[in-house]
C-alpha cells in the first residue's frame, strides 16, 4: 500500500474512531439502563415460592437473565456491573436488612462472571453451555458457604433474636418428613433446600438466555446506529467487472476496495476452488494495515485480525453443513459496525445491511476476473454507478513505492495459479 493511502486510512480510522467511540458510548449507557432496569423489575416484583420444594424464603427470580444478556454480548464487566446496580437500587427497599442483597450481589457475580467470560474466550454454543454449567457450579458452591456461615447465623440474630427455634419451625413445613434439630438442620437445609434450589432457579435462567440471546442478539449489539437497512449504493463506487493479469494487481484492486470501506461491510467471495479467494483476502488484509499473517480459515472457519485500521474477520464456510452449524460455532456474532467480514463459500441464508458481492473467475494461468456488485445484484448493468467492464490499472502510487513495488514483483514472479493451488490442497 502506498504512503499516501496509509496516512488517508489512519486519517479515515481517527475520525471513524472518535464518532463511533461517541455512539457506542451512548449505546453502551442505554443498554446497560435497560438491561438493569430489567433486571431490577424481575428481582424486586417477578419472583415467587415453591414451598412443597423449597422453604418459602427461599423464592423462584429470574433477574439474572438480563446480566446474562449483558455479560455474553458487552463483556463480562457489564454482566458484573447489571448485577450489583440492580441490588444497589434494591437496598432502598431491603427487607432483610441489607443481608439478602449482599448475598444476591455476590451470588450474581459467582454466576454471570464465569459464564460471561468461558463465553468471552470462544463465541458458541458449546463455551456458552459450559459456562452457565460452571457459573451454577460456582453459584451453588457459594450459596452453601454463604447460608451455612453468614446469612443464616445473620437472619437468625436480626430477625429472630438468636432463637434457632423460629427458624427451624419455618423450614420444618418444608421438610415434614424428618425432624429438624440444630445439630441436623444445615444438612437438610443446605443439601435438600439451598442446592437443589440454587440448581433449579440457574436451569431457569439458562434456558431462558439460549432462547433468548440468538433472537435478541442484533439489539443488543446495537452501536447507536438505525437498526433499518443500510444502503450501500451511495457510499460504494467501486462496481463492476475488471480484469487482473497478477496477483500484483489482484492487490490492488483489493486496496481500491478498502480505501472504500467503512465497516460494517460484508463481503462475500464467490468462485471455483483456486480462483483467489484468500489471496484478495490477503491483499485487502495488507490494504487495511492489517500486520498480522493471513492464513486461509479452511480448518479454523473463521480467523480475526485487529491490527489493521478496521477489524477483519475472515471466514470459510465450505465445511460448515447448514444455518443450525453456524450458530453453534458463534459465527453469527461476527458482525459489527467496526469490522469488515469476508466470507468465502457464504452459507448464511438471512444476511444483510452492506453486502458486497465479488465473483472471481479464472481466464487463464495468472488471469482473474472480479464482478464486484452490492447487496447481492448480479446484474452490473443495473447499477447507477461505478466502472464497466475494463482491464484493472494497477495502482500507480503503489508502483511509486520501490520497497513495496518490489515486493509486489517477487509475489507477481509467481504464477497465480500455483498459490492457489493452496487452496485447492487445504481442502482435499
Amino acid at each position: 500500500m502506498s504512503k499516501q493511502s496509509k496516512i488517508r486510512n489512519q486519517k479515515s480510522a481517527t475520525t471513524l474512531d472518535k464518532k463511533k467511540f461517541g455512539r457506542l458510548s451512548a449505546a453502551y449507557v442505554t443498554k446497560m439502563a435497560i438491561l438493569t432496569g430489567l433486571s431490577f423489575i424481575l428481582y424486586a416484583y417477578a419472583k415467587f415460592n415453591l414451598p412443597f420444594m423449597f422453604p418459602s424464603f427461599l423464592e423462584i427470580q429470574v433477574s439474572e437473565l438480563p446480566a446474562l444478556l449483558a455479560g455474553f454480548s458487552m463483556g463480562p464487566v457489564s454482566g458484573c456491573l447489571v448485577i450489583v446496580f440492580k441490588c444497589l437500587i434494591k437496598f432502598a427497599m431491603s427487607s432483610t436488612g441489607f443481608v439478602g442483597e449482599a448475598t444476591d450481589i455476590l451470588l450474581g457475580v459467582m454466576f454471570v462472571l464465569p459464564a460471561s467470560l468461558i463465553y468471552k474466550f470462544r463465541k458458541d454454543v458449546k463455551h456458552a453451555f459450559l459456562g452457565l454449567v460452571v457459573g451454577t457450579l460456582a453459584m451453588t458452591g457459594t450459596a452453601i458457604l454463604v447460608n451455612r456461615f453468614i446469612s443464616i447465623p445473620l437472619y437468625v440474630q436480626l430477625f429472630f433474636h438468636g432463637n434457632f427455634n423460629i427458624l427451624l419451625g419455618i423450614v420444618q413445613e418444608t421438610f415434614k418428613s424428618v425432624e429438624l434439630t440444630e445439630d441436623n438442620f444445615y444438612f437438610y437445609y443446605l443439601l435438600a433446600g439451598v442446592l437443589p434450589f440454587n440448581i433449579f432457579r440457574c436451569i431457569i435462567v439458562s434456558g431462558l438466555t439460549f432462547a433468548l440471546y440468538k433472537r435478541l442478539s442484533k439489539i443488543l449489539h446495537w452501536n447507536g446506529e438505525s437498526l433499518k437497512k443500510k444502503e450501500t449504493k451511495e457510499e460504494f463506487s467501486l462496481v463492476g467487472v475488471f480484469k487482473v493479469a497478477s496477483i500484483a494487481e489482484t492487490y490492488d484492486l483489493a486496496e481500491k476496495l478498502a480505501e472504500e470501506l467503512r465497516g460494517g461491510e460484508i463481503i462475500l467471495l464467490s468462485g471455483d476452488l483456486g480462483a483467489g479467494k484468500t489471496t484478495f483476502t490477503k491483499g485487502l488484509a495488507q490494504a487495511l494495515g492489517v500486520t498480522e499473517e493471513v492464513t486461509s480459515p479452511t480448518f479454523t472457519i473463521m480467523n480475526v485480525y485487529e491490527s489493521g485500521r478496521l477489524k477483519l474477520n475472515h471466514l470459510d464456510m465450505y465445511r460448515i453443513e447448514n444455518a443450525d452449524e453456524i450458530y453453534e460455532l458463534g459465527v453469527s456474532e461476527c458482525f459489527a459496525d467496526d469490522t469488515v467480514t469476508v466470507i468465502e463459500w457464504n452459507k448464511f441464508e438471512d444476511l444483510d445491511g452492506k453486502i458486497i458481492s465479488i465473483d472471481i473467475k479464472s481466464l487463464g494461468e495468472t488471469e482473474r476476473e472480479f464482478s464486484i456488485s452490492l447487496n447481492g445484484n448480479k446484474d452490473l448493468g443495473e447499477q447507477e454507478s461505478g466502472y464497466e467492464a475494463e482491464d484493472f490499472v494497477p495502482n500507480s502510487d503503489a508502483e511509486a513505492n520501490s520497497g513495496e513495488s518490489a515486493g509486489a514483483q517477487t509475489e507477481d514472479s509467481k504464477p497465480l495459479e500455483e498459490q492457489n493451488n493452496i487452496e485447492k490442497s487445504e481442502r482435499e
